[in-house]
């Protein structure tokens, strides 16, 4: 028999970046006169940049050969991707890192509720409010006992 994690009961009802935009568009359709500027959840509004855009075409290109192809990379990330980190990022700023310190992950959102998964249940986590969502969420879900 499958048991329901119920500390996902204990969530809030709705995303604050949710709540966030309903309140902007309720404001500015009272106040259409007014600019606003967010500061919520990230809005693009540029678009990519041609060197950006030439490197994922050939990407995709060499994705699409078979002797291109790379599968899944490796879990701290693709050597040459590593390196140049290390090269562009760092070296170039007089910062002396080896790229065996370097980690390339999918994402700070994902990192970010993956991280509590290491600490044991009963540690306490002190969260901020305000606070990016996923810092809250997370310690929710994973039983962590957590205060505002």
């Amino acid at each position: 028999m499958s048991y329901i994690n119920e500390n996902f009961l204990n969530l809030q009802e709705s995303y604050l970046f949710s709540n966030i935009a309903k309140k902007v568009a309720k404001y500015q359709e009272v106040n259409k006169d007014k600019k606003i500027i967010k500061l919520g959840i990230g809005d693009v509004t540029r678009p990519i940049v041609p060197a950006c855009i030439e490197a994922m075409h050939k990407a995709v290109d060499e994705m699409g050969t078979k002797e291109g192809f790379k599968g899944y990379g490796p879990e701290q990330g693709y050597v040459f991707l590593r390196k140049a980190i290390v090269e562009n990022d760092y070296k170039k700023r007089g910062v002396n890192i080896e790229e065996d310190e370097v980690f390339v992950s999918d994402g700070a959102k994902c990192d970010c509720g993956n991280i509590v998964d290491i600490f044991a249940v009963n540690n306490k986590v002190a969260i901020t409010d305000p606070v990016y969502p996923v810092y809250l969420d997370t310690n929710v879900m994973s039983r962590k006992k957590w205060k505002l």
